[in-house]
């Protein structure tokens, strides 16, 4: 993911544009470039919300792209994905962790990511992290609004399953969750499948592409 690599995003696309060229030349001009299935869990303590735990599944193209000139040797892989893991956690943290809670229509902030992790399962990447809310929320009589998604598309970023998003038995016994798929119009599709790959990113894709996952609660 560009945002893994560095943070100059010009530069990591040009770069993973490249690559995707050689494989699927027939994509070139089409986003997004990569994709990531996403698991999330909301924990909490008592009656408040207290941190979201992220799972990030990458597609094999692009585990390999981050891997690319990596020692993954079986003495060193583990120790590269320590490295990955560091570079990606810094980064993700200058993009909000590409994660938009709501608490109605309050954005929600967030404490640094803690406990990151990085493995590789068999050809994907998997990246885990739990993101601490700045302060717990009380969630009883609340209506809250989860979006992931990089902003410039150039990554899709999806629950594929419902139980992709998993709720602690407080938040069960006490609310509703249900995972709203995007409302895209025709134009919105053929502007993004006309983008060419050297044109400036687009920063206010993501968002009409992103899922959103809404839990009221009693």
């Amino acid at each position: 993911m560009y945002f893994f690599i560095t943070k100059n995003k010009s530069l990591w696309c040009r770069k993973i544009l490249f690559i995707i060229a050689l494989l699927l030349p027939t994509l070139l001009s089409a986003h997004p470039h990569a994709w990531v299935n996403t698991n999330t869990y909301f924990e909490t303590h008592e009656a408040h919300i207290r941190s979201l735990h992220m799972t990030w599944s990458f597609d094999a193209d692009t585990s390999a792209y981050m891997l690319q000139g990596e020692d993954v040797s079986p003495d060193h892989l583990e120790a590269t994905l320590q490295k990955l893991t560091k570079a990606v956690i810094a980064n993700l943290y200058n993009e909000h962790y590409f994660t938009y809670l709501y608490d109605g229509n309050t954005p929600v902030k967030y404490k640094s990511a803690i406990h990151p992790q990085m493995v590789k399962d068999k050809d994907k990447i998997v990246l885990s992290f739990e993101l601490p809310l700045s302060s717990p929320i009380a969630f009883a009589g609340k209506n809250f609004r989860l979006y992931i998604y990089d902003e410039t598309y150039f990554v899709d970023m999806s629950w594929l399953n419902k139980g992709d998003v998993q709720l602690s038995e407080q938040l069960i016994s006490a609310c509703n969750g249900e995972i709203v798929e995007p409302k895209v119009s025709d134009a919105q599709r053929a502007y993004t499948l006309a983008l060419a790959a050297d044109v400036t990113p687009d920063n206010t894709l993501g968002r009409y592409f992103s899922q959103q996952y809404k839990l009221n609660c009693q």
